[in-house]
């Protein structure tokens, strides 16, 4: 379920971010509205789940999730992660770090919803 739901008319949101971390390294990635001066909601954020990672979201520079060591959700499971959905108007920042000291590991950040048409 949605919270609020998305109408006929909004345009969908749905990105991927990729790389492989190396130990010790992090991955920030950001998410910006296509259009200017428009809101866009953030239902769904997903990352890839390891373990010995932490996971960390702000949009329009306010937390919104973590630090964590779990991901709001898991790329294959796409569950509803905030309800209500968040939102934000400027950015969606998403960092990743890996920590283990052994492990390289292929991250992928998925935020899915919508932008305000």
């Amino acid at each position: 379920m949605l919270v609020p739901c998305p109408d006929h008319d909004d345009a969908p949101f749905n990105e991927t971010v990729a790389t492989t971390l190396s130990p010790g390294q992090k991955l920030t990635a950001e998410f910006t509205p296509e259009q200017s001066e428009t809101r866009m909601y953030l239902p769904i954020l997903a990352i890839s789940k390891f373990p010995n990672m932490s996971y960390t979201a702000k949009a329009d520079g306010e937390p919104i999730y973590g630090p964590s060591k779990i991901p709001p959700t898991d790329v294959d499971d796409l569950s509803v992660t905030f309800v209500p959905a968040k939102s934000f108007t400027r950015s969606l920042v998403v960092e990743v770090s890996n920590l283990d000291s052994t492990a390289d590991r292929f991250v992928v950040v998925q935020p899915v919803g919508w932008e305000v048409t």
